[in-house]
């Protein structure tokens, strides 16, 4: 499980680090920082050396084929795939590590916390690897589901707003009949499909606040976080355009959103009882 830990957590310091800006330079830069950051710390844990090529090509792959400059998604979803992928050949292969030591590991016993004794040092690698990945990576992730969601709903819109077929209507007068194009009817304006504002800001906030309270068992506060989301948002989705686009965008949005965070508690939690 400690690889599981380390890759969520390279993976979330390279999004991170490439944030705001695709460019060359700065996916290599946020390249280079996940794949050290995986490195030092699986040396720092007792791992074997020889995880961090495949890290590395996880975290260049990933970066690679989710760079927003690129105008198709069907990449980042065979990434996203991907890395579903090495997180369950991580999972899998966890028990058969060798157990973790080394300096970190020292360093997280010799805390002055006494909460963190009886947590153990995986359950706290993964409880940070997963935050990482949910700060950025999964944001991510969500806005792949919403530009393929978008999308579909761009065509959608298109074809109900294309201008239909125009008719020939034959005009009679007492000397001859002929025959004119009549003018097409005006199509109903459709209101153009806007985002919903500061999606990218308070995401990793809601995500990080629902991963604590769950952590913490108090089930009862998330209830009221996704409940209050959806009062706050119904004023704006309820003056929703024609095609109901902006309800759906925010549907398909916060459902990917909790997901992320239920695969993060339950690697967590399965993690700490495989201990």
């Amino acid at each position: 499980m400690i690889l599981l830990a380390l890759l969520l957590g390279a993976l979330g310091i390279a999004d991170l680090v490439r944030a705001r800006s695709s460019s060359l330079p700065r996916l290599w830069l946020a390249a280079f920082l996940g794949i050290a950051a995986f490195l030092l710390a699986s040396i720092g844990s007792g791992q074997h050396w020889w995880w961090s090529p495949v890290a590395a090509a996880a975290v260049i792959g990933w970066l690679a084929s989710t760079r927003e400059s690129d105008g198709s998604h069907r990449a980042g979803y065979w990434a996203v795939g991907g890395i579903a992928a090495v997180v369950v050949v991580a999972f899998v292969w966890g028990p058969l590590l060798p157990p973790v030591s080394g300096p970190i590991v020292d360093w997280y016993r010799e805390l002055p916390y006494t909460a963190l004794s009886v947590v153990p040092f995986t359950s706290f690698a993964l409880t940070i690897g997963g935050a990482l990945f949910l700060v950025e990576t999964a944001n991510v992730i969500v806005r792949l589901a919403l530009r393929g969601e978008k999308t579909r709903t761009a065509e959608v819109l298109a074809a109900e707003s294309s201008t239909p077929p125009v008719r020939m209507t034959t005009r009679r007068s007492w000397w001859r009949s002929s025959s004119a194009a009549a003018e097409p009817p005006t199509p109903a304006p459709v209101a153009p499909f806007t985002e919903l504002k500061g999606g990218r800001f308070i995401g990793p906030l809601e995500r990080l606040f629902l991963l604590a309270l769950v952590l913490a068992g108090a089930f009862t506060a998330v209830a009221a976080i996704v409940a209050a989301k959806g009062i706050i948002r119904f004023p704006e989705i309820s003056k929703d355009a024609v095609g109901g686009s902006k309800a759906e965008y925010f549907l398909v949005g916060s459902f990917a959103s909790w997901a992320l965070v239920l695969l993060v508690v339950l690697q967590i939690v399965t993690g700490s009882t495989r201990l």
